[in-house]
């Protein structure tokens, strides 16, 4: 699914989030949240790549891209899958479950939203991951690494990671535990 700049899903996009995922162990992946669902790309990767077959909470701002993921992509015919239509930060500030897997995907065309990266989300986001459970970051494009170091330095504590720049020449992706 693509806009006149950029790809939400499918093509290109799989490949850097899959690039990170393969750098997570599946075996202790009992539920997973994506943030940024769009047509639902990755849920079809972490169903058949990666065998994971734990329940997944996505969440999608837009409820037209929630209706092509249903009807074009036959996302959520017979899956674990909830799929919820609100903003992410307001899900995770409200949110009570805990996850072994998070997704943060959430791009408005090229761009992540500023308050993506603010230390309050990653506050929020920490405690709904559980202990030993992995953040995926799709931090955005064409970063540059003193953006990305500032950006690591203000994340929890309860946090170790790792972080891979220019992801297939374009994305920097992040990768976070909780310990």
């Amino acid at each position: 699914m693509n806009t006149k700049n950029t790809n939400y899903s499918y093509g290109p996009l799989v490949d850097v989030l899959e690039y990170g995922l393969d750098s997570i162990p599946f075996t202790n992946i009992g539920s997973v949240l994506l943030l940024g669902m769009g047509a639902g790309s990755i849920i079809k990767s972490l169903r058949t790549k990666y065998n994971c077959q734990a329940p997944v909470t996505a969440v999608e701002i837009d409820p037209v891209v929630i209706d092509i993921a249903y009807k074009e992509f036959n996302i959520g015919r017979k899956e674990k899958l909830e799929i919820h239509c609100k903003d992410a930060w307001n899900f995770v500030k409200n949110c009570k479950t805990e996850f072994d897997l998070i997704i943060v995907d959430i791009f408005i065309d090229l761009t992540v939203p500023e308050k993506f990266y603010t230390p309050e989300f990653w506050r929020m986001i920490e405690k709904i991951t559980k202990n030993n459970g992995f953040v995926l970051f799709n931090a955005g494009i064409d970063l540059k690494k003193k953006e990305v170091r500032d950006f690591v330095s203000n994340l929890p504590e309860e946090f170790i990671f790792q972080k891979n720049y220019n992801v297939l020449n374009s994305n920097t992706v992040i990768i976070k535990q909780k310990i």
